[in-house]
């Protein structure tokens, strides 16, 4: 028993891939929209129809010709036999394949109807056609089956009325009256089934498009933000490098807070803390406490960019020694809380070495001072007792003598002249 399942399904599988190798096209195998449903579900009625068919068929063959209808079962052979052929015609394409298989539904309707006089065969097989229509076609040619089946409907009326042709079968099993009931209940069912079916078609078709739109929309965002995590990587590889490995002490703490939250290399050599340290500080502890007012102050003011992004405050290194330090900021964003960026650059030995130079400008000052006002006044003297001097004098010899004393003191006076003048042009005013 084992043994005969498994040659079952081995037949069976290899019955299906051989129908869907001759009947699925490039069609199938696209994206899955409504036509590629609509393909597939054909392809799939083809495989289980013909095995299906000839279970059908054998036993209606076999009563036809024991009732004398061997047209009709030569018919039956025919027609299946070319709805096979043709479904499974590659050289066709699926579309002209459906629609053939639709004809020959059609001609097998009337056939049965026509020389089997029986309403309720041709009646399936006009059914099973709308839905087959409803199914693999437009809205147009769904209800255009409809149609059709109201005009085989409507010549059959004709024809029983007007006993047009040879069909004894038919006028003997069907009335007119009778036939104008089963038609109009039939062609009633026919409408609301394949409205139905088109309704839930064109909603799914609608469904369907949209999900892919959402599917196209959701890969790009996908991709996007894909992108952005990338650039978001590179960013912070970037800032890391430019964080850890800038020669500025540089560190991060918490506006609300005022916790370290990170710091650089440059950082814990410059102020002597260690990394775990420095995170168990707070940012007013780097301050002596004249200027931790000073710091909240700074903190309060936003971190904009411009002159009151930086300013000058004094640090404490973990000797004990305090710097004069200029203070960059900016505000950003860290693992979620709002964080400020400092980098604080040493900058006592400019500030000493100003002062150093204001100091001597001081004194510079001073002596230019002296010299206008204070070693002036006695040299005016001089020059005033020279100018005496020169005038009492006797002999060619003092006169000789006096000359020199009174050039050496204007002399004298135009160094001192000199030496203040530079002095105004180099100190400021």
């Amino acid at each position: 028993m084992p043994v005969f399942h498994s040659f079952i399904t081995k037949s069976w599988n290899n019955y299906k891939t051989l129908i869907d190798r001759l009947m699925l096209d490039d069609s199938v195998n696209g994206k899955k929209n409504l036509i590629y449903w609509q393909n597939k579900l054909f392809a799939n009625a083809i495989t289980y129809a013909v095995p299906v068919s000839l279970l059908a068929l054998i036993p209606s063959v076999i009563l036809e010709i024991k009732e004398g209808h061997n047209y009709v079962a030569l018919f039956d052979f025919f027609a299946l036999a070319s709805v096979s052929f043709i479904s499974l015609n590659r050289k066709m394409s699926l579309h002209l394949r459906k629609v053939v298989v639709a004809l020959m539904i059609i001609v097998f309707a009337i056939v049965m109807m026509a020389f089997m006089g029986s309403f309720t065969m041709g009646c399936i097989y006009l059914f099973s056609l709308s839905i087959f229509i409803s199914l693999q076609f437009s809205d147009g040619l769904a209800y255009g089956a409809v149609g059709i089946n109201l005009f085989i409907c409507a010549s059959f009326a004709l024809i029983l009325y007007l006993k047009a042709f040879q069909l004894p079968m038919l006028f003997n099993n069907t009335t007119l009256n009778h036939w104008i009931i089963y038609s109009v209940n039939f062609l009633f069912m026919d409408l609301v089934v394949v409205a139905l079916i088109r309704q839930l078609l064109n909603g799914l078709d609608r469904t369907m498009i949209k999900e892919a739109f959402l599917y196209k929309e959701l890969h790009k965002e996908v991709a996007e933000k894909n992108n952005t995590n990338e650039l978001l990587k590179e960013s912070e590889v970037h800032y890391k490098t430019l964080f850890f490995q800038s020669p500025l002490p540089k560190w991060i703490f918490d506006v609300e807070s005022l916790q370290f939250l990170q710091v650089n290399e440059a950082a814990i050599n410059s102020y002597g803390y260690t990394e775990k340290e420095f995170l168990n500080m707070m940012i007013s502890d780097l301050h002596p406490k004249d200027h931790v007012q000073e710091l909240i102050e700074a903190i309060e003011s936003p971190a904009t960019s411009g002159t009151a992004s930086s300013y000058i405050t004094r640090h404490i290194r973990k000797d004990g020694h305090q710097i004069d330090a200029e203070v960059r900021r900016s505000d950003i964003y860290f693992k979620g809380k709002r964080a400020r960026l400092v980098i604080a650059t040493d900058i006592t030995q400019q500030i000493n070495h100003t002062k150093t130079i204001q100091i001597k400008n001081e004194k510079l000052i001073e002596i230019a001072h002296m010299q206008s006002h204070v070693v002036r006044v006695p040299l005016a003297n001089i020059m005033g007792l020279s100018d005496l001097i020169m005038q009492i004098a006797k002999t060619d010899a003092e006169k000789e003598l006096f000359d020199h004393l009174d050039y050496s003191v204007k002399q004298l006076d135009k160094v001192l002249k000199s030496i203040v003048t530079n002095a105004e042009d180099i100190l400021p005013s």
